[in-house]
């Protein structure tokens, strides 16, 4: 699932990337290369959507970000190149995007019971979290389904609940520590829970 071909100089010592659906979609990569982070080159591209450069979040942090509203489907590809230092073609497939089907925006729920949690699994990502304003989050398997505990279901009138899945990969070649990690994230708010 994943290829790596790299160059000359340092290895790079972490790469992440992550996009985020749903409230918010956002493509970010910390790319660590040497002693070094900032400075470095970080694009990634989805097969079916193009390329996007990922600028650094403040000269010399090494962070990377790029914020957008589109979620292309299919696999990820990361390069990462500063000088002669760099990875190219960490390839990790996308999760694909998910919808949460229970409970759905202005859902009244009761409170201090069970509540089940239910999404759409477009194909099945390594994990998933599921979190609310009271609990979690909590990993688990992408099953499409969890149960939160009534204990964890108090009676508020602005529930919100988070779905995030995500596809992770270490890269070949990198340093230990290095990936390639794509999520989604999907919200429903308010939930009245009564």
């Amino acid at each position: 699932m994943s290829s790596l071909a790299r160059g000359g100089g340092r290895r790079a010592r972490r790469a992440a990337a992550s996009a985020f659906a749903g409230a918010l979609f956002a493509f970010q990569a910390l790319a660590l290369m040497g002693a070094t982070p900032a400075g470095a080159a970080v694009t990634t591209c989805s097969f079916s959507g193009g390329t996007l450069t990922l600028p650094e979040t403040s000269p010399g942090s090494g962070d990377y970000l790029v914020i957008g509203n589109t979620f292309p489907a299919g696999d990820f590809r990361l390069d990462v190149v500063k000088g002669t230092d760099n990875i190219r073609g960490a390839i990790l497939g996308g999760p694909g995007v998910h919808n949460i089907t229970t409970p759905v925006n202005n859902a009244t729920v009761p409170a201090n019971q069970q509540l089940t949690v239910r999404w759409t699994v477009p194909s099945r990502a390594k994990s998933a979290e599921v979190e609310t304003r009271d609990f979690g989050p909590v990993t688990l398997p992408d099953t499409g389904a969890y149960e939160i505990a009534g204990t964890s279901n108090p009676a508020r009138p602005d529930q919100r609940i988070r779905v995030f899945r995500f596809n992770e990969v270490d890269i070949a070649g990198g340093l230990v520590g290095s990936r390639l990690r794509v999520t989604v994230r999907k919200t429903v708010e308010p939930v009245t829970v009564q």
